[in-house]
């Protein structure tokens, strides 16, 4: 046989590569990028230095023109050109003999002078550019040490084109003025001081420039200002306010009302300094929380409503549902679009066994979805399913609503319970990984308990403990007094070899339900018993379910505590039907005996029965219960066959 080797032959580049190689060997590319870098240092540094060394307003406008025109001139250079350590000399073109043997060569590249220039002006660059990309309170710097925002209002500027209209330029400021003056936010200069300063520094400048807003703020020490004009188109008269950064000039908002005469001025005034008042106090307020979950979840124009929304958030944290319940009513009382309340409402209703509220809750919101925007449109279709549909339908919406919003970690979190719900826990896995993912590069943590024992449970069924407890001690240590998330932590420790951190745990977990919740001991025992069982520890959690009886016997949720551990784990299905049909005779209609019972007759081979019990009790379920769900398709499919 014979073996052809490949033969050294040049490299012959083909016309299309052919430029741009000539681009690269010229290092038009290196000098360019260097020129854009320096370009924007020098446009940056020029309107930070024009104002404090007085330098004339129209400079910036000037350099960037002269930069614009500069950048095709540097190109054009940069071609003919190179800088070489003789100087600068002109670039020799190169013969297609010499560039094959160029491009066929394998050489590393060595580091340059012009690398690290680049590499500083990236440095400078990013250090430019930071604080607009992350500056998430805008109002940090305006700040009073009591906490409040310090701005002034200036005086309104007649665009109308009728002279007879300046007579309200300094009435509309008074009139906002004493609008905002009465937020426990706000620290709003008054009329007399602002104007005192204001007329001073209008000898000096025409109109509303940036040199002029930062003098005037700099005199009365605060940091924003609200400029307002008044306008009148046809039969309109409009006012429009603005909330500028006197340092930046940036901004921040910009508010209109409008009117039909002078009639309606006094209205005007006092939507205006309410829409400016609520939109700041409620910037504020989310400042200093510094809460994911209100940036996630707030969508009302009424600080009143807000704050007692954040008092109902609060509580609802704290397991503690009554109080949630009272606070978020009040919000929606005031606010009845405020749809992240009425949503919140309703599932504090129905985590404190007030049903009948709950529903009424969804049915009136959801009456009103199709007058709200999409975002919060799906938030009730969401909520609606949730009472009245199955978790299908929520992921459905929970999934459009992701789609809407990639980076809510609501969304996000409503998603991965959705999943939670029926049982699929890699799909719940994958939204609340991505949930802590956005979270851990934002730098904060997810203000919401659930997710963090929700996703430990998850953890716990999928068999990976390393993340199961990494999980629940997060949530400890920023829940610390939740009782679901300490729960839950003593079943991971249950599970692992550390006997002696596990004794701890598990004298802590006792100690939060003794002095904390002031738990009677019969409720503890029955309690341990659903701790022991999740952790697989079968005979204690008996022996605990059992004291629990002991402890009260008159409680019949302690007797059907046992029942159900003994059907779920098939221990003793016979000792467990007969505490179910026990309860029964005093209690017929309830849907959860009625299931239990079904089910103990399927383990026992009676379908017939144990199919119509189940489907009884799925009729009259509250909400829908994925395990009964599955249970009652089991018997079906053991009746049919």
């Amino acid at each position: 046989m014979f073996s052809l080797k490949p033969c050294s032959m040049p490299v012959k580049p083909n016309k299309s590569s052919h430029f741009f190689h000539e681009l690269k060997r010229r290092n038009v590319f290196r000098v360019l990028a260097m020129y854009a870098g320096a370009a924007f240092v020098i446009i940056e540094v020029t309107n930070n230095v024009v104002d404090p060394l007085r330098l004339p307003p129209w400079l910036p406008t000037v350099i960037i023109l002269l930069l614009i025109v500069g950048f095709p001139v540097t190109a054009i250079l940069s071609w003919i050109f190179d800088l070489t350590p003789k100087g600068i000399e002109r670039t020799e073109p190169l013969t297609d003999q010499v560039e094959s043997q160029e491009l066929a060569k394998d050489h590393r590249r060595r580091l340059r002078p012009s690398d690290f220039i680049i590499l500083a002006l990236l440095v400078a660059v990013g250090i430019l550019v930071y604080p607009k990309i992350f500056n998430q309170d805008n109002f940090k710097e305006s700040r009073e040490s009591d906490g409040k925002i310090s701005l002034a209002v200036l005086q309104f500027e007649n665009r109308t084109g009728d002279t007879l209209f300046d007579i309200w330029q300094g009435g509309l400021q008074d009139l906002l003025i004493t609008g905002l003056s009465d937020s426990e936010e706000l620290s709003v200069r008054q009329y007399q001081s602002t104007n005192s300063v204001a007329s001073q520094r209008m000898e000096n400048y025409a109109g509303f420039s940036p040199r002029f807003a930062k003098e005037v703020a700099m005199k009365l020490d605060v940091r924003n200002l609200v400029r307002g004009t008044l306008m009148k188109a046809g039969g309109q008269v409009r006012m429009d306010a603005q909330i500028i950064d006197a340092q930046s000039n940036e901004i921040y908002k910009t508010f209109l009302v409008q009117g039909s005469s002078e009639d309606d001025f006094f209205l005007m005034m006092d939507t205006l300094s309410l829409l400016i008042k609520n939109y700041v106090e409620i910037k504020n307020i989310k400042a200093k929380r510094n809460s994911s979950l209100l940036e996630a979840t707030g969508n009302t124009r009424s600080s009143e409503a807000y704050k007692y929304y954040i008092h109902g958030l609060d509580a609802n944290t704290n397991m503690d549902m009554g109080h949630a319940a009272e606070w978020l009513s009040r919000a929606v009382e005031i606010d009845s679009s405020f749809t992240n309340a009425q949503v919140f409402l309703a599932h504090s209703y129905h985590m404190n066994n007030e049903e009948s509220k709950a529903q009424e809750v969804v049915t009136h919101t959801y009456k009103e979805k199709d007058l709200l925007p999409l975002a919060d449109r799906l938030m009730l279709e969401h909520l609606h399913a949730y009472f009245y549909e199955t978790p299908y339908e929520e992921i459905k919406y929970a999934k459009q609503l992701v789609e809407l919003d990639d980076i809510n970690p609501m969304y996000l979190h409503i998603l991965a319970v959705a999943h939670y719900k029926v049982f699929e826990y890699e799909e719940a896995v994958i939204y609340w990984e991505r949930l802590f993912e956005l979270h851990e590069k934002w730098g904060s943590e997810w203000q919401n308990p659930f997710a963090y024992f929700m996703l430990a449970d998850s953890y716990h069924e999928l068999g990976e403990p390393e993340k199961e407890g990494e999980i629940i001690n997060l949530g400890v240590r920023l829940f610390p007094q939740n009782g679901y998330i300490l729960s839950y932590r003593a079943i991971w420790a249950l599970t692992q070899d550390d006997t002696e951190g596990n004794g701890q745990i598990m004298e802590d977990y006792l100690s939060f339900r003794h002095n904390v919740t002031n738990c009677p001991e019969a409720l503890i025992s029955t309690d341990f018993g659903f701790l022991y069982a999740k952790a697989g520890r079968m005979g204690e959690a008996e022996e605990k379910y059992r004291l629990a009886i002991l402890q009260d016997p008159e409680n019949l949720q302690y007797q059907m505590n046992l029942a159900k551990f003994l059907i779920d784990e098939e221990i003793n299905v016979d000792e467990g039907l007969q505490i179910v049909e026990h309860i029964l005779e005093k209690f017929p209609d309830r849907w959860a005996l009625l299931h239990y019972k079904g089910w103990a007759l399927y383990l026992k081979e009676n379908y017939e029965e144990a199919a119509e019990l189940i489907r009884v009790a799925w009729e009259h379920k509250p909400l829908y219960n994925h395990l009964l769900y599955m249970r009652l398709q089991e018997a079906e499919k053991a009746l049919a066959s």
